[in-house]
């Protein structure tokens, strides 16, 4: 099931994975495994309308967060998230290395990076994980 959020005053969708994504490609396919993986799955093109459905009542299950994205970085979008839901699964699934991320995304225990270039396991592995409410395991894949 694919759910997207483009349009302002639509609502959140608790218990799902919420995905934070620009590029239409990656969105699908992260939506694809989701759905694989028996979790519903909703996009947020748009970082300002992600932060808007983080203020309704709804709470994601996990978060999907690209770092890069078309008006900027994500870095407040992850600090949005920490602040509401502190022990939110978080999985940055981005282009980016991870020794380029800053610290506090690095070394938060409720956090995985994971590398587009890994392809669909890496991401499959990280989501299995954010299901499983974590691990307190380190952020980054091994």
């Amino acid at each position: 099931m694919i759910s997207e959020r483009g349009d302002v005053g639509a609502p959140p969708l608790s218990g799902a994975v919420w995905i934070v994504e620009d590029e239409p490609a990656a969105a699908a396919l992260a939506v694809d495994l989701c759905a694989d993986n028996g979790a519903p799955a909703l996009v947020y093109r748009d970082g300002q309308l992600f932060l808007e459905a983080l203020r309704a009542d709804a709470r994601p299950r996990a978060l999907v967060l690209d770092w890069r994205l078309e008006r900027g970085l994500s870095a407040p979008l992850f600090m949005a998230a920490r602040h509401r839901e502190p022990s939110l699964p978080i999985v940055f699934w981005t282009g980016t290395a991870a020794s380029a991320l800053p610290t506090m995304i690095r070394d938060d225990p409720r956090a995985r990076i994971v590398d587009k270039a890994s392809g669909a396991v890496g991401f499959e592995d990280a989501l299995r994980w954010a299901l499983g409410a974590g691990n307190g395991s380190r952020g980054t894949e091994p």
